[in-house]
Order: C-alpha cells, then sequence, then structure tokens
C-alpha cells in the first residue's frame, strides 16, 4: 500500500506551483479552494476549530478538512472537507460531513451532501457556487449522518457477520488493503478507542474500519469512506432485525441473518464509479 501520507500546513499547500497544461486542462488553484470555502464557511456563522491538509504526487492532490463549532451530540461533530487535483487523477470534491470526537476518524453517507466535478471550463466558478450550495444545506446533511450514528448504534452485530463484513470489504469490495484489515482485526480484539456503543455494534465496528482506513492514500481516501458508510447503510438500515432488550425508549437489536449484506451474484454496494462520487461523500477526515 502507499505509504501514509503527512499532515501540511495552509502555506505548503498554497505554495505549490500552478502549472497550465497548456490551456487544455482548467486547474483550480489549492488556494482558491481554501479561500473560498472559509470565506463561505464564515458567512453561513460556521466557526472552524481545526484545519488539516495533505498533498501528494509532488503537490498535485491536495486534501483540506475543516472541524466546525456545530452542534451538542456527545459523538460527532460536523466538518466540512474537499480535495482537489492538478494533474486530471481525481476531481474535485466537497462535502459536508461529520467526524467522531474520540479518534476523528471520518464519517460518509452515499446519497447526499457532495459534489464533484471535472476541471474544465468555468470550474473555478463552478466549484465556488457548489461549495456555497454544500454549506448552505449543512445542516440538514448533518442530522442526516447523525440518523446513521444512531442505527449503527442500536445494531448487534455477531461474530460471523463481523468476520463476513470483513472479508468482503477486503476480498469482495477491494476497499481494505491487506494491511488494514490487520489494523481491523486489532482493533476488534483490543480496540484503541470506546465509541459510546455496545462493543458488538455496527457502530464500533464501522469506527474499527475507518480507524484503518486512515492508512489510505488521499487519492482514494474520500471514495473508500463513501462505499464503506454505503456498505453499512445498506446493509443494516432495512435488514429483518431481532429485539433483544429493550430499555424505556431505546430499542437494541440483533442481526438474525448476514445474507443483505452482500448477494452472491453482485454487490448492491458496487459504488466505485466516478459518475457516483457527484453525489457520494458526506464527509471524512484526513489526520
Amino acid at each position: 500500500m502507499p505509504p501514509k501520507v503527512p499532515n501540511y500546513t495552509e502555506v505548503a499547500v498554497r505554495s505549490v506551483d500552478l502549472p497550465t497544461h497548456g490551456g487544455r486542462y482548467a486547474v483550480v488553484p489549492h488556494g482558491d479552494v481554501i479561500d473560498n470555502a472559509k470565506a463561505k464557511l464564515r458567512a453561513a456563522g460556521f466557526t472552524i476549530k481545526q484545519e488539516y491538509y495533505k498533498l501528494s504526487n509532488e503537490g498535485n492532490v491536495a486534501q483540506g478538512v475543516y472541524h466546525l463549532d456545530y452542534g451538542n451530540d456527545p459523538d460527532m461533530g460536523m466538518m466540512f472537507a474537499w480535495s482537489n487535483s492538478y494533474n486530471k487523477t481525481m476531481r474535485f470534491k466537497c462535502a459536508i460531513g461529520a467526524y467522531v470526537f474520540i479518534c476523528s476518524n471520518g464519517v460518509v453517507r452515499g446519497d447526499l451532501g457532495s459534489y464533484s466535478r471535472k476541471h474544465s471550463g468555468t470550474a473555478l466558478q463552478d466549484v465556488i457556487a457548489q461549495i456555497d450550495n454544500q454549506i448552505c444545506h449543512a445542516k440538514e446533511h448533518y442530522d442526516v449522518l447523525l440518523h446513521d450514528k444512531e442505527m449503527l448504534k442500536n445494531t448487534i452485530l455477531t461474530p460471523q457477520l463481523k468476520g463476513k463484513i470483513l472479508g468482503e470489504l477486503f476480498a469482495y469490495d477491494e476497499i481494505l488493503t491487506l494491511t488494514q484489515v490487520g489494523i481491523v482485526k486489532r482493533e476488534m480484539d483490543k480496540p484503541s478507542h470506546t465509541y459510546n456503543a455496545d462493543v458488538n455494534s455496527a457502530w464500533t465496528m464501522y469506527n474499527h474500519i475507518t480507524l484503518a482506513l486512515k492508512e489510505s492514500h488521499p487519492s482514494t481516501y474520500m471514495k473508500d469512506h463513501q462505499r464503506v458508510h454505503g456498505y453499512f447503510v445498506d446493509a443494516f438500515g432495512n435488514l429483518v432485525q431481532n429485539t433483544v432488550h429493550h430499555d424505556e425508549d431505546e430499542e437494541v437489536y440483533e442481526v438474525v441473518s448476514p445474507e443483505p449484506v452482500s448477494p452472491a451474484g453482485g454487490s448492491d454496494f458496487d459504488i466505485d464509479k466516478e459518475d457516483a462520487m457527484s453525489q457520494s461523500l458526506y464527509g471524512v477526515n484526513f489526520l
């Protein structure tokens, strides 16, 4: 797998030389993305608590994430994230999302809260408009993520289903690398964090996996998170479940069949296409 990419300063991201590509490719400067994202967030009343940046491919690929001071959820905060490239290896992407307080793991949703486009023509103007659109709908996107989190917290997994999930994400969907599978298995055996949930919940398993995704390369980081979140929500959002206990108004469920996770002849979670990215990412973490 590619080496882990370190964090960079905003100054380093802005200082990357801007290529011209002979006028054939409309490049969106990393600095322009930073300026417009910060301005739109301030105008919407959001305060940036922390910001992180990564560079790869000699600076041709950049990522930024802003942790925002919003909400009172005990587990997750809101974030805005973007990815940009100078060399056609990746389309510009931006998203409103969430991050887990205890470990800054990324949270991803497969249908709302994101935008991606090719660099061409009026790319910068379109990027600015889409940043603005994402931020305008930030609160509703964040609320959906909170709903997903609670659903996963209230879903209890059997050991067999945990193994099935890990195997499919590695061997079938090819999201996890062998090294990342080892990280997930280590977390399952001896967790580095507690996630304010049952140790056998789908939310805890989800976080074991997103913790491993911190080792993903920036060129695949956002897509990896989007696919993992889509896998979990599609698999467990509509499963037939059995109530294992009821405490006042809270119900906790045990999954009784692993079959809906992925059909034998194909995958309901195969969303590894650039077209799907235009309506994909809810949030990521670049730590």
